[in-house]
Formats: structure tokens, sequence, C-alpha cells
């Protein structure tokens, strides 16, 4: 009587799983980054804040996904809400730097610009630049 070989593992079809959704970590975390960038950039600073917000919101949403089984990246999350928050930080702290420096040397700027408007050759306009120079070293 023939008997007939067991079934190896490698020949049966695989369990079926849900896939894992992990586009909302993912895009936290990228989001995130990408907000941290642009607020250390000061001009993209305004940028950086509802980029950071949206990092905060996606890594809340994917940390919740992750909680409850249905994505595997939850450090993705995490690591997206810390870099939106600190994307927001940074873009506020510097944000309000820059602008009381504009408001701190506001005359000094004015009068650059005065001097620039009356200015016809680069010597004039080198002078320009470097008595704004030596008054922002002053204030």
């Amino acid at each position: 009587m023939a008997t007939t070989p067991a079934p190896d593992a490698a020949s049966q079809p695989p369990a079926s799983h849900p896939a894992k959704r992990n586009g909302l970590g993912t895009a936290a975390l990228v989001i995130g980054v990408v907000s941290l960038v642009l607020a250390v950039l000061v001009i993209f600073a305004p940028l950086a804040l509802p980029l950071g917000l949206l990092a905060i919101v996606f890594g809340a949403f994917g940390m919740a996904r992750a909680s409850r089984g249905e994505a595997d990246n939850n450090g993705h999350a995490v690591a997206g809400m810390v870099t939106g928050g600190l994307s927001i930080v940074v873009a506020i702290i510097l944000g309000i730097t820059f602008v009381n420096s504009l408001v701190k040397h506001q005359d000094d700027l004015r009068r650059f610009g005065t001097c620039l408007s009356g200015a016809d050759d680069d010597d004039e306009r080198g002078a320009c630049i470097r008595e704004l120079g030596d008054r922002l070293e002053d204030g």
C-alpha cells in the first residue's frame, strides 16, 4: 500500500492576514521632518506651523491604528508627532525672535533704505551696508 507524502510547508498557500495600514504613521514622520526643516529656514517658518500640526494629527491617528493592531509602525507615528511638535516650537521661537529684531532695528533699517535710495554707485552702497552693520552690532 502506497502512502501519500505529507505536504510540506513550502507548498501550502500562505495564511491570509490583512495588510497592515502604515500610511498615517509614515506620513506623520515625513511631514514632521519636512516641517522641522522648514521651521529652521526662517523664511519658511510660517509653513512649518500647519505642517507641524498636520504631523501631530497624523501621528495621533497612526498611534491609534497601531494600538488596535491595524498598523505596526508606532515608532514612526510617535516620531512624527515629536518632530511636528518640535517644528511648531522652533517656528514660534524663531518667528518671535525675528519680529523682535525687526522692531528693535526698524529705525536702522529705515535709514539703510534711505541711504541706498540716495546712493549713486557701488562705493556709496557699500558705505550704507557698513553703516547698517555697525548700527546692528552696537544695537
